[in-house]
């Protein structure tokens, strides 16, 4: 579209904030009356139904986890939560038509193959990932329960967040900036979590979901000393959602209409690839962190080029500011839902 050619990426040509569109291809009359029978009976009932089991379950997740905080002892208190939170986002998943999601661990050296072996993130590690839609929450908390936080995007400091806030961000624009007073240092937020057994922490460098087309700019998180762990490690990973129809990739629109059309498909795909542990930056090599005469790291670098080939994806120019920007423009050209700014 002509009007938001000003978010089309210079140098790849990509226009990253726009919801994809499925391709038009020319159907059968079987596939066809196939097509519509699912579009406006089979689906729109099936998607009530599931949303009414999500529902069910955001419910019980606020009682158990209402329950858990009875519990005195912190370790039984984190494991408690892992066992309950993890389940009910594997379950919601597994409503929405996630049956099976093919997650992997891969190596980018030559010769060295694939493997569904589960990475190693520990409490108080990193994971770094992309971010297209609200559901690469829910399989990370299936997967790890982790620790969520929010990006300053001007000093790179951080605030941890809950599993509902991050749940719900994609659908408003992106903060400029956080209060002064609830951002603290990545550092910090690691230590934290590595003290109290609260997982892994989450960081999605580009601060903004995209259609899945492209990745934005990175905000460099590690450049800040104050950000650095010696004995935090690094993992990469990168979501996809492969899709002939409707797409679980989430970049703009209302969420719940959104979550709506990914309940009325029969089945939904999410594909992750989880860099290998030992292809991953190491935060010791940073230039504040690594030993005299050591040959020091750009993390922030290595991430953006690991993870730009995890995910097969080019990275535009474009940054979280300019989605945010985008958004304004788009609705107010818009009738109806407004973002939260």
């Amino acid at each position: 579209m002509e009007k938001f050619s000003k978010w089309r990426d210079s140098g790849t040509g990509i226009q990253p904030f726009l919801q994809p569109v499925p391709a038009r291809t020319q159907q059968s009359a079987v596939a066809s009356v196939f097509s519509v029978i699912k579009s406006y009976a089979v689906g729109p009932v099936a998607s009530v139904v599931r949303l009414a089991a999500l529902a069910a379950i955001a419910a019980l997740d606020v009682v158990t986890a209402a329950l858990g905080t009875l519990l005195v002892v912190p370790q039984i208190r984190r494991g408690y939560s892992r066992l309950t939170r993890s389940a009910l986002a594997r379950l919601a998943l597994f409503i929405m038509g996630f049956h099976t999601i093919d997650a992997k661990t891969v190596s980018l050296r030559k010769g060295r193959r694939s493997t569904t072996n589960r990475q190693s993130a520990e409490s108080g590690d990193v994971i770094v990932a992309n971010h297209v839609s609200y559901i690469d929450i829910l399989w990370l908390v299936a997967r790890y329960n982790p620790v969520f936080v929010e990006l300053d995007n001007a000093s790179t400091r951080v605030r941890p967040v809950s599993m509902w806030t991050a749940l719900r961000a994609p659908a408003r624009a992106t903060p400029a900036l956080l209060p002064a007073s609830e951002a603290q240092s990545l550092g910090s937020v690691v230590r934290d979590a590595r003290v109290k057994r609260m997982g892994p922490v989450v960081v999605f460098p580009e601060n903004a979901t995209t259609n899945g087309r492209a990745l934005l700019q990175l905000l460099p998180v590690f450049e800040d000393a104050a950000n650095l762990d010696e004995k935090a490690k690094v993992y990469v990973m990168a979501l996809k959602y492969p899709a002939q129809a409707f797409s679980p990739v989430y970049s703009l629109g209302n969420q719940f209409v959104h979550l709506f059309g990914v309940c009325a498909q029969i089945y939904n795909s999410l594909v992750v690839r989880m860099l290998d542990p030992e292809d991953c930056p190491r935060m010791k090599d940073a230039p504040a962190l690594c030993d005299e005469g050591a040959e020091p790291v750009d993390i922030d670098d290595a991430v953006a080029d690991r993870l730009m080939q995890l995910s097969r994806l080019r990275m535009t120019k474009l940054t979280a500011m300019d989605k945010r920007d985008f958004l304004t423009f788009y609705h107010k050209r818009a009738k109806g839902y407004r973002p939260t700014i």
